[in-house]
């Protein structure tokens, strides 16, 4: 056997399978052990995340990818001088930027997009079942997951609320009477499903990604195409997400009508968004409410209180919850955002489908920014999402397996080779 061997090797299958599906259900196994255990704290929620970055180690460190090295540089020399402005170094916007370049050096070393349709089948499996134990028996769901307690102990619900109350789940995890269902309404009540996330805006944003990763597929993988779009659509329906609803049509409109140089079209989207929102804040009168129309003038305003050294990065009073755009100007600033947006539009991708999923990703990140403060940067979907861009650019690394794993594995791997051979025969 080679001394060198694909980063999707069976030895190395599982760690990766482990670690992007692990990203995915952490904070249920943290829900967990706060309602059985013992408290949780954003400490450990820390902590979790460190050791699943740091089990990427054995994939990441047998090929430094130049271009994310200097990144990693310049975005940490320029947080560096802006904490000088701000008085403190800003962690969380390390932790921001750090999450997708690490996934995005995972998938870029792994390169196995039949590995990653794997990872996808095991994580939406994972979540389906558990997104229907929810619907079907949420008194017992809630008994073995307090998620609103959970919340609560990281600090997470502490800056809105403080009473008690009787449902156990996120605060968005029941629809008010007023407002009412938006899909199935007739046939679903008000309980909106969150399922490993913990929150239905995150089943959402899975469910999105879920289908955008189906429809970059080829005409040729019609069957993953439709398996993955429909997995996508009933999580988006259990988790009620306008946003997804809004999201998933639009990606469903561009695989129709999209081809060639018509897929870089999103990389004006944040531009045209921006400038819109402004006009809406500028020119418009309607008051803020709990609707994307209302979203989308909570982020108007919040763009337009910016001046030169919040928009430079250098402010530390801002805070803007809801309001994506607002936040990564604020957090990076001007210069760091537009560099990490020019980026993903620089890279060279080998195929139209990965030309599409980069179309559709783009298109996710233009949209959430308008409704969601940090939504983007959640490590449950963010390193699913940066995994996935890295590996359709089909450019797989060669990773060392260690010596002891070599005996053992070698004559299995023999063995499925020939197996696969008679397969194809």
């Amino acid at each position: 056997m080679p001394a060198e061997t694909p980063a999707q090797h069976l030895v190395l299958r599982p760690l990766t399978i482990a670690i992007v599906v692990g990203a995915v259900l952490y904070q249920v196994v943290l829900c967990l052990i706060n309602t059985h255990f013992f408290p949780a704290t954003r400490a450990m929620v820390g902590l979790a995340e460190a050791m699943l970055m740091l089990a990427c180690l054995p994939l990441l460190l047998p090929r430094l990818l130049p271009g994310v090295v200097i990144l990693v540089s310049l975005t940490g020399a320029t947080l560096c001088l802006l904490a000088l402005f701000k008085g403190g170094l800003d962690m969380k916007g390390f932790r921001d930027v750090l999450i997708p370049m690490w996934f995005f050096w995972l998938g870029r070393n792994v390169g196995d997009v039949r590995l990653a349709d794997r990872i996808v089948k095991i994580a939406v499996g994972v979540v389906i079942a558990v997104g229907l134990y929810e619907l079907f028996a949420i008194d017992s769901f809630t008994s073995f997951l307090d998620i609103f307690g959970y919340y609560v102990n990281i600090g997470n619900l502490q800056p809105i609320t403080e009473y008690e109350r009787e449902s156990r789940l996120q605060m968005n995890g029941i629809r008010p009477q007023d407002m009412g269902r938006t899909l199935l309404p007739w046939l679903l009540d008000n309980h909106r499903v969150s399922s490993v996330f913990l929150e239905p805006v995150s089943l959402g944003n899975f469910a999105t990604l879920v289908v955008a990763w189906g429809l970059s597929k080829d005409r040729s993988e019609k069957s993953l195409m439709w398996l993955f779009c429909s997995a996508g659509v009933v999580m988006m329906v259990l988790a009620d997400s306008r946003f997804a609803l809004l999201s998933v049509g639009l990606l469903v409109v561009l695989r129709l009508l999209f081809r060639g140089w018509l897929l870089y079209v999103p990389a004006i989207m944040p531009f045209v968004i921006i400038g819109g929102l402004v006009a809406l804040g500028l020119l418009g009168s309607i008051g803020y409410s709990d609707t994307f129309v209302g979203r989308l003038v909570s982020s108007a305003w919040g763009l337009l209180s910016f001046d030169a050294r919040m928009l430079l990065g250098a402010d530390s009073g801002a805070w803007f919850p809801d309001q994506g755009y607002a936040y990564v100007l604020s957090t990076f600033g001007i210069v760091l955002a537009l560099g990490f947006w020019l980026v993903i539009w620089l890279m060279s991708v080998p195929d139209e489908r990965a030309a599409r999923f980069r179309c559709f990703i783009a298109v996710y990140i233009s949209l959430i920014l308008t409704i969601s403060g940090t939504s983007l940067f959640a490590m449950k979907t963010s390193a699913l999402l940066w995994f996935l861009f890295g590996t359709v650019l089909a450019d797989p690394a060669r990773l060392p397996v260690p010596r002891h794993l070599r005996a053992g594995w070698s004559g299995w791997g023999d063995r499925m080779t020939i197996h696969r051979r008679e397969a194809d025969a």
